[in-house]
């Protein structure tokens, strides 16, 4: 594998373990919550963030390809 896609990789991998970092965060503070609205907001947010993750899976996986 060339270094370019090496470099590519590992940028990735990082973006991915921010992204699992961020919902770790989300997640815990929602452990807090005092009603639904906050409770719902909280979710949403862990929910996009999920979907962030998704997505850069697949983008890693088309990259291993």
């Amino acid at each position: 594998m060339a270094d370019v896609d090496l470099d590519v990789m590992r940028r990735g991998f990082a973006e991915l373990t921010g992204q699992f970092e961020d919902a770790a965060l989300i997640a815990s503070a929602g452990q807090g919550v005092k009603n639904r609205d906050d409770e719902r907001r909280r979710f949403n947010r862990l929910a996009t963030a999920m979907h962030c993750i998704r997505r850069r899976f697949a983008v890693l996986e088309g990259h291993l390809k």
